[in-house]
């Protein structure tokens, strides 16, 4: 079966809830549109299970776009006062829910630091597939202005913060996007997964105590945990 799902943000429980439930294997394949880290206070153990995953594909959101800027300069750091100097100017700066995911990173070896920069780094900002003869666009914050333009000449930023356009018509087929809780949406159910023209929101607001939507492609059947 093929899964999706958005915005996790640290909440590994939930993530385990699902796994178990669907009894995914092997056979399976979740994609994963973004922000699995900040907010919840699992970051880091959930990044760590997603990278040892082969079918676990994570696509690049916000978050771990931020985050990997930080960890870097974290690791450029020359003492344990000025990484806390550096992390309290994030927390400052641009306060994302990250403080969590900071400081349990901070506690790994040097060898799982550079293991989790060269992972988000090498990230994919969207992903083309085909289910039951479906075209999909996975993508974190979608496209504000979708045309027949080749994926590849829309600047990253542009995927992973959007806006994206829920009644825009796409030829390509349906694209399924994170990054904006369906709550705000005003014509979506709060917290449920959306569906409007060629488009689906996936983010259930996990991160602002809603919960995990995750969307069997194979069958649309929806989960939620």
């Amino acid at each position: 079966m093929i899964y999706v799902s958005s915005d996790l943000h640290g909440f590994y429980q939930e993530y385990l809830s699902f796994l178990d439930y669907v009894n995914f294997n092997s056979n399976d394949t979740l994609y994963i549109l973004g922000d699995v880290l900040n907010r919840g206070t699992k970051g880091i153990t959930l990044l760590k299970d997603i990278m040892k995953r082969e079918n676990i594909i994570l696509i690049k959101g916000n978050h771990e776009h931020t985050l990997c800027e930080e960890f870097e300069e974290i690791m450029s750091a020359h003492s344990k006062s000025e990484v806390n100097q550096i992390i309290n100017d994030f927390l400052n700066i641009e306060p994302i829910g990250q403080e969590s995911t900071l400081y349990d990173f901070v506690k790994l070896t040097s060898e799982e630091k550079y293991e989790i920069i060269n992972y988000l780094n090498s990230l994919p900002h969207y992903e083309e597939i085909i289910v039951n003869d479906k075209n999909y666009l996975l993508v974190h914050g979608g496209v504000s202005d979708y045309s027949d333009m080749p994926m590849e000449f829309y600047e990253p930023f542009e995927l992973i913060m959007g806006p994206h356009d829920f009644d825009t018509d796409c030829d390509y087929g349906t694209i399924i996007v994170g990054h904006l809780p369906t709550r705000y949406i005003d014509s979506a159910e709060p917290d449920c997964i959306y569906y409007n023209k060629d488009s689906i929101g996936i983010d259930c607001g996990l991160g602002h105590n809603g919960r995990l939507g995750v969307l069997c492609l194979d069958t649309y059947e929806e989960f939620y945990f």
